[in-house]
């Protein structure tokens, strides 16, 4: 009987290291899928402004969790359940995706102000070929963006995006208005 049970508290063990392994390995992913880079982008107000709007994104999102976690604390403490409802998204990740076999030449430009009198315009993003980048927009913005594959090359081709409606866009040039837009 004893044998039994130590066989059964070694399975338990056993599955409890690896689900802690799992738990550790999918936060790590989550992490680092989550990550936002300027690292194409070779504007230097641009890169500040994406540092700005990622700090400001991260503390509200840390404000809610924290708010959220003290509720919980509250409802246990004293059974009165009082949960905050959820604050609306004002910042949104953006993936571009070059489909193209060249780098790519782009700039986002916006009427949407940041602070005062800068506009949440994202400008000179060079990016390698294939390659796919995530920048930090304003949720509900209205985006022009304009890109080519030769740095000289006279006309940019031009798309159109809400970022309430679309979370992805796939840039190849010579396709123009068939660049491909996806939703959230």
């Amino acid at each position: 009987m004893s044998a039994f049970i130590l066989s059964i508290s070694f399975e338990i063990y056993a599955i409890m290291k690896l689900s802690s392994k799992s738990i550790a390995l999918f936060t790590s992913l989550l992490i680092f899928s989550s990550c936002v880079t300027s690292a194409y982008i070779t504007d230097q107000e641009s890169i500040e402004r994406q540092k700005e709007m990622r700090k400001y994104r991260t503390g509200v999102n840390f404000a809610d969790v924290g708010l959220l976690i003290a509720s919980s604390a509250g409802a246990v403490l004293t059974g009165v359940e009082i949960y905050p409802g959820p604050q609306p998204q004002s910042f949104r990740k953006l993936v571009l995706l070059s489909e193209s076999k060249d780098t790519l030449f782009i700039n986002m430009v916006t009427d949407w102000r940041w602070k005062d009198s800068i506009f949440c315009d994202v400008r000179e993003i060079v990016m390698p070929p294939l390659q796919s980048a995530k920048v930090i927009v304003p949720m509900g913005a209205a985006y022009n963006i304009f890109f080519r594959n030769d740095y000289n090359a006279p006309d940019d081709e031009k798309v159109e995006i809400n970022t309430a409606e679309t979370g992805r866009i796939k840039l190849n040039p010579g396709k123009g208005k068939s660049t491909e837009i996806s939703g959230n």
